[in-house]
């Protein structure tokens, strides 16, 4: 009887196993996918996009995250990369990465709706759970020509308006990081 029940036992986790080898290899064949998809986007090497995923947190079986935008150029004379990261339905998250000797890495991160100016420290709808927005409309994020990066949250103030008024953020490089240079309404 107890052989029986460890070969049940055996059997089980076995096809546990199995099932979650399955699963990892869906996930890592998405992502190469979505690798090839952003690289020939933005122009850089397969190997660059996926080194740059990597950096940035998102291995090859991690689920429920993806590539939002890859820009390659606009931050170019920093020899900066903007990586903006899908996060779980209208979430985000922004990366900036530098390109070094031995690959890729992160010099600035955002993965909280800034305070508004006044207030210290950092706000967001789940602490360190991505940029989100309370609309039907997932935030966006952008470089401008003079280095700066503008991230564009919707706002869903009134279900009954016809557009979304938007909670725009810019930020600026102080030659370390970036840091909050100005919000609009």
């Amino acid at each position: 009887m107890a052989s029986r029940i460890g070969i049940i036992a055996l059997v089980m986790g076995i096809g546990a196993a199995h099932a979650q080898t399955d699963a990892d290899a869906r996930v890592k064949s998405q992502h190469d996918r979505e690798d090839q998809f952003w690289a020939q986007k933005s122009g850089l090497p397969v190997s660059d996009v996926r080194a740059i995923r990597l950096t940035a947190g998102i291995s090859d079986t991690t689920s429920g995250a993806g590539i939002l935008n890859i820009d390659a150029s606009t931050l170019k004379q920093r020899n900066h990369i903007l990586f903006a990261e899908a996060g779980n339905g209208h979430c985000m998250s922004l990366h900036v990465l530098e390109r070094n000797a031995t690959g890729f890495s992160e010099v600035w991160s955002l993965t909280e709706v800034p305070r508004p100016l006044w207030l210290p420290g950092k706000m967001g709808n789940r602490p360190g759970g991505g940029i989100c927005s309370q609309a039907p409309k997932a935030p966006a994020a952008h470089a401008t020509p003079d280095g700066r990066i503008v991230l564009e949250v919707p706002i869903l103030s009134d279900p009954f308006l016809r557009t979304l008024p938007v909670s725009t953020y810019s930020f600026t490089w102080n030659g370390t990081t970036f840091e909050l240079l100005g919000e609009e309404r």
